[in-house]
């Protein structure tokens, strides 16, 4: 498939932009969010609207093809961020957390495999091996990120993230076993 650019927004503040998205959003992490430390609750902000708006691609684009290519331009736009030269306003706001708490790129391209998982058809009874990475991209891979924002340096800590995003992914594909199966996948 040709690839093709990354619509990006109007934004003058990616800091701003990157708030908006997580507050539109309606998740519940807004509000605790704002409890933290300016520093991290940029870097969490930041890490959300990545998360959000890429599975956005995901779940709400149904023309695979197209899917599949914003995708790819996700992660051309990490690659850029991971360059020092990002171009969408969750790069820009990323750029910082990414220097201060020291993150990889590599969880962030992770994310993006667990989302092109999801619209390719991946996930649909998928073996128990291929649901544990898949769990592993889209949620522990968000916490490993975030236990970096946080500032956890325990070396227990990774274990620990990487137990509780694939608790809570289960619970997540518990919870929304009717609006996945009508997206066609049954985990």
């Amino acid at each position: 498939s040709d690839a093709i650019a990354l619509p990006i927004p109007e934004a003058e503040d990616p800091k701003q932009y990157v708030s908006d998205v997580t507050r539109a959003s309606g998740s519940s992490f807004f509000l605790p969010m704002l409890l933290l430390p300016r520093a991290r609750r940029e870097g969490m902000l930041a890490l959300y609207a990545f998360c959000r708006e890429t599975d956005d691609v995901a779940d709400e684009i149904e023309d695979i093809e197209l899917s599949g290519r914003l995708l790819d331009a996700w992660r051309g736009e990490i690659n850029a961020v991971f360059s020092g030269a990002p171009s969408h306003p969750v790069g820009h706001a990323l750029i910082e957390p990414i220097r201060r708490f020291d993150l990889e790129k590599e969880p962030f391209l992770e994310i993006l495999d667990g989302f092109d998982m999801d619209r390719s058809g991946a996930m649909v009874r998928p073996t128990l091996k291929e649901l544990e990475l898949y769990c592993h991209r889209v949620a522990s891979c968000v916490g490993l990120v975030s236990v970096k924002v946080f500032g956890c340096r325990s070396s227990g800590i990774p274990e620990f993230a990487e137990h509780l995003g694939q608790a809570f992914q289960l619970t997540n594909i518990m919870r929304d076993v009717a609006e996945d199966g009508a997206r066609g996948r049954i985990y």
